[in-house]
């Protein structure tokens, strides 16, 4: 029997219906992520030209996610979302409509895979920032790692099936199913209500270069933050790219066709959800360091495992372990953020998070698919499955890991190190954080220095400083 403490966040009513949205959408939308590469690969028989594909949307929402953390601070997360599931459903039609009108340029969809990764850059950051409106802070890991399986959840079914209605009624069909989950939650977040109002002091300026650049400043004021940075860049240049890639196995190794491939992801959003109600009840329990550490290892030995599966039944395994890797990674990951930052720059953070692991994913894209195309799909896989053990360890073996366990509470007023302007005189690029903040006073020792307040140990079970 899986523990209450596993879903507790459901006892929220705008989370639960929330999650009910997302998972039917990311369902209908699993029919568009299986016919697009499809679709690419039936017009082109080319690893390269898929991996332009990916490059081609996840560039876009790199692109895009910075201005989410600008609009997403002057507007309301809620209304934001509506419009960019709108546009993202609108997108998909306009897919099917394409196809249906006989259009079988590989530009044509690479063009409308960027456009809907413009949309989607503005929607992702957005969606994991709306989370932490829904429930109190001691939830947020339960409700990261449940919104995180609510989309692999749709892995179980959405891929299948639109694996099925791609060989069986065309990707037309597959693109409209898509649209009309869009339209699902839209509804559904017209019904949630969201009371958070809108952070007005120290708003930051509506110029894109300058809310950058003191974001990336904020970040860098905090060791705790690259860490979790610095891994995510890794999953999305090396973990990322493997799923979208298996088409190659599914059409050239395995000759599985577009059904193949939507069981391949299937596997890989089975492996998610069974992990998800383990990951979901070790918050507070569990150090999220552990947590990575294992995870990134694991990830990277199922990718090498997929290179030296002999058959289409034995590659479905490594999967498995890829899709509970992931998610018990970036829940991770995505918790460590948010417990880190205060709500003012909640949205401004993760949208440089997006933007970074969206940016290091069409890189991996690009090099996985020339790789591919030289070498073939399975010592590509091997190279990359390798390179993920690799840096999981130098991980571990640096230390850096460690920091992953560190919170930051939201300061009541301005500190010493809360990046901003005048932060930078005190703590500036040079990281004097590390060293003020940092091990001596908030790391293994858990005894806190005054200069540093804002940090307390978020697995010891002693904080130095209470959660404001």
């Amino acid at each position: 029997m899986m523990p209450a403490a596993a879903f507790a966040s459901f006892s929220h009513s705008g989370y639960r219906r929330f999650w009910l949205g997302g998972v039917t959408a990311n369902s209908a939308r699993w029919f568009q992520y299986v016919a697009l590469p499809a679709v690419i690969w039936d017009l082109t028989s080319s690893a390269a030209w898929v991996g332009m594909a990916g490059f081609s949307q996840f560039a876009a929402m790199a692109l895009m996610a910075p201005v989410a953390g600008v609009v997403a601070d002057r507007h309301q997360r809620r209304k934001i979302l509506m419009i960019s599931q709108s546009l993202m459903g609108l997108i998909a039609a306009v897919m099917a409509l394409v196809w249906m009108q006989g259009v079988r340029s590989p530009s044509a969809y690479l063009a409308l895979a960027g456009a809907a990764g413009l949309v989607g850059g503005v929607n992702l950051p957005v969606w994991q920032a709306f989370v932490s409106e829904l429930v109190p802070r001691e939830l947020l890991l339960n409700a990261v790692t449940l919104n995180s399986a609510q989309f692999n959840s749709s892995r179980l079914i959405g891929p299948m099936l639109g694996g099925v209605t791609v060989a069986g009624a065309g990707p037309s069909v597959a693109f409209m199913v898509s649209a009309a989950g869009a339209l699902v939650v839209v509804l559904v977040l017209a019904r949630i209500e969201s009371n958070t109002p809108i952070t007005t002091t120290n708003a930051v300026s509506m110029r894109l270069v300058s809310n950058i650049a003191d974001t990336v400043r904020y970040v860098r004021a905090r060791r705790s933050l690259r860490v979790a940075f610095t891994a995510a860049a890794l999953i999305g240049a090396l973990g990322l790219p493997i799923q979208v890639m298996t088409v190659v196995f599914a059409e050239d190794v395995f000759n599985r066709g577009p059904g193949g491939f939507g069981l391949m992801l299937t596997m890989v959003g089975i492996g998610a959800v069974a992990t998800a109600p383990l990951v979901a009840s070790l918050g507070g329990r569990v150090p999220r360091s552990r947590i990575v550490r294992v995870s990134l290892r694991l990830y990277g030995v199922a990718v090498a495992a997929l290179a030296l599966a002999p058959t289409f039944v034995t590659y479905l395994l490594p999967l498995m372990l890829i899709g509970a890797a992931h998610l018990a990674a970036a829940s991770s990951l995505n918790t460590a953020i948010q417990l880190q930052v205060d709500e003012a720059r909640r949205t401004q953070v993760m949208s440089l998070y997006v933007m970074v692991l969206m940016a290091s994913n069409p890189v991996g894209q690009l090099m996985l698919g020339q790789i591919t195309e030289m070498l073939g799909p399975r010592p590509a896989f091997g190279v990359y499955g390798v390179l993920l053990i690799t840096a999981a360890v130098l991980l571990h073996m640096r230390g850096w890991l460690r920091h992953l366990d560190m919170e930051v509470a939201p300061p009541a007023g301005k500190t010493a190190c809360d990046g901003s302007a005048d932060a930078d005189a005190a703590c500036g690029d040079a990281g004097v954080v590390d060293a003020a903040c940092g091990d001596a006073a908030c790391g293994d020792a858990g005894d806190a220095d005054p200069a540093c307040s804002d940090l307390v140990q978020g697995n010891s079970g002693e904080s130095s400083a209470p959660l404001r």
